[in-house]
């Protein structure tokens, strides 16, 4: 159905009137929507870069990576759940790190291409400028 024009209205009934504004209206709605959609993927892309993603769904192993710098979760999470299986295996925990009181000190230094670091802010895997941190349920270092 076009919408009417100003032509078109009946100026006896004044039918035709109403429907343009109802038009008009709901185009403005439509375009107010699709800018508020577009302003929440925006909002919502760097808070999931802030906050730290659960690698599995449901949550078998309890891996989780955060603070994504030029890397996404599609990308962090199969290397983060490598590390998780292959630390699980006999001895390996010993071939990652050991504990010194409760400061941990990496034996490991790479892992699949990506540098390991332990800090302050925690365990950090790195390559080129990409970088995310890895933490867990007793994943992936515990000293207690």
């Amino acid at each position: 159905m076009v919408p009417p024009t100003a032509s078109r209205v009946n100026v006896a009934t004044g039918a035709g009137a109403a429907s343009l504004r109802s038009v008009r209206g709901h185009n403005l709605l439509g375009v107010a929507v699709a800018a508020a959609a577009v302003a929440g993927l925006a909002l919502s892309a760097p808070a999931q870069a802030r906050g730290s993603v659960e690698c599995q769904h449901p949550v078998i192993t309890g891996v989780e990576v955060s603070r994504l710098s030029h890397v996404t979760s599609a990308t962090a999470c199969p290397v983060a759940l490598s590390l998780w299986r292959w630390e699980n295996k006999p001895g390996n925990a010993a071939k990652l790190y050991k504990c010194t009181t409760t400061t941990p000190v990496l034996e490991l230094k790479r892992f699949d291409g990506w540098s390991l670091s332990v800090g302050r802010a925690g365990f950090k895997m790195a390559r080129s400028a990409s970088s995310f941190y890895v933490s867990g349920t007793d994943f992936p270092i515990a000293c207690n």
